[in-house]
């Protein structure tokens, strides 16, 4: 082939290279799960931290708890577990795995990744008999649920300190990494059965922020340290659009998770400028800003029925929010800030979170007003996970407490 006719294919067959190299296997969805075997932070895909299936009583006593689980070596926010039948699935800062009875708290299996001096900040995600996790190793692992058998892992190299979002019927996971090399990151999109990888997207930033799913608009969302929050195509990875937030008040970290509301177009976040921000889900453009005062680390929870957000800010109020309007519907005042995500009662009834005067807190959603508070001894900064009439929540104590709530 002459040097002129090569000049002219060289184009074409570096495109057909990148296609090739682009090109995804074919996805195979997961076996179908009933909506109670497929747990995960915030409870689903959407993160929207409404736990379904679940009752928040007026009185509430410990069950049990275990002083000595977690560790406090790593001051970030612990991770919540998630249960699933009889277990509960938690990390540690130590980087141990552990697969636990709800009756007891007794271990069922246990396993220890490489020691980092983070360990395991997110929270499983198990769809079926799988369990998926990612840990400050740099990897994503998938174990069977009830035996703790590796089933793969994969190993990007770069730190996962968010929380696993699986999407069965696409039989894809999504999980964000933190490169400490360069303060950058990325966003994995892999094969739920088999871990390979099918895509990557770079972001500017750490992306500390959980990735959360609309599933019906095939579309992943994601937030950076810089304060950006990315929409991207699930199936692609390509970007649909960014969202940098306004730096005037200093910095504007999102480090939450965002919840993502279908039926309203909508994505909610909050943000180390003091703001919670509902964007056009397709856009990206505002539709309103609340200001709430202090650097919000806990992600938003959605109520459908009261059409409300929820969020919590180190000024120790919990604030709900009008999710037409932005405007505060209520508020009420813990006895210490408040990084803990809240969690909804799938009744509608409670919204409950922990906060550092070591207390964990049940509010009435319509009004505001304390159910009951129940002393665990040490700052609870993680999410309360909600299951049936059980409530499961670590503090940074280094315990792990099951709580039973009764009218």
């Amino acid at each position: 082939m002459n040097r002129w006719l090569l000049s002219l294919l060289a184009p074409l067959l570096l495109d057909c290279a990148h296609t090739v190299a682009a090109a995804q296997p074919e996805l195979v969805p997961l076996p179908e799960v009933e909506e109670a075997d497929w747990p995960m932070f915030r409870d689903d895909v959407e993160r929207s931290g409404f736990a379904e299936g679940t009752t928040v009583g007026t009185k509430v006593a410990a069950l049990w708890h275990v002083p000595l689980f977690n560790t406090t070596e790593y001051g970030a926010v612990k991770g919540s577990p998630s249960v699933v039948g009889e277990m509960l699935y938690c990390g540690t800062d130590t980087g141990r795995f552990v697969a636990m009875r709800i009756a007891d708290g007794a271990v069922v299996w246990q396993v220890q990744f490489d020691r980092t001096s983070q360990g395991v900040h997110g929270s499983p995600a198990i769809v079926g008999d799988v369990v998926y996790i990612g840990a400050y190793d740099g990897t994503v692992y998938a174990f069977e649920r009830m035996t703790g058998l590796l089933l793969w892992r994969h190993q990007l190299g770069y730190q996962v300190g968010s929380s696993p979002a699986v999407v069965p019927r696409w039989g894809m996971l999504f999980s964000s990494h933190e490169r400490s090399d360069a303060g950058g990151g990325y966003v994995l999109a892999l094969d739920a059965r088999t871990g390979a990888e099918l895509w990557r997207f770079e972001t500017a930033a750490h992306p500390h922020s959980s990735v959360a799913v609309d599933v019906a608009g095939k579309r992943l969302f994601v937030g950076d340290n810089r304060g950006v929050l990315y929409a991207l195509d699930a199936m692609h990875g390509t970007e649909l659009w960014r969202r940098e937030l306004e730096r005037a008040n200093g910095k504007a970290d999102i480090k939450t998770t965002p919840t993502v509301i279908p039926d309203k177009h909508l994505v909610v976040f909050g943000a180390w400028s003091g703001k919670v921000y509902a964007l056009d889900a397709g856009t990206g453009k505002t539709v309103w800003e609340h200001p709430t005062g202090g650097r919000i680390m806990g992600s938003t929870a959605y109520l459908p029925a009261l059409n409300t957000v929820y969020v919590g800010n180190p000024r120790g109020f919990l604030r709900a929010v009008d999710v037409a309007t932005g405007h505060d519907r209520w508020s009420f005042q813990a006895g210490g800030q408040i990084l803990s995500s809240p969690a909804l009662s799938g009744d509608g009834r409670a919204v409950v979170f922990g906060a550092a005067d070591g207390k964990v807190y049940a509010i009435r959603t319509t009004d505001g007003e304390k159910l009951w508070e129940f002393a665990v001894g040490g700052n609870v900064s993680g999410s309360p996970t909600l299951a049936k009439d059980r409530i499961y929540v670590t503090s940074r104590k280094g315990e792990l407490w099951a709580l039973v709530t009764r009218d």
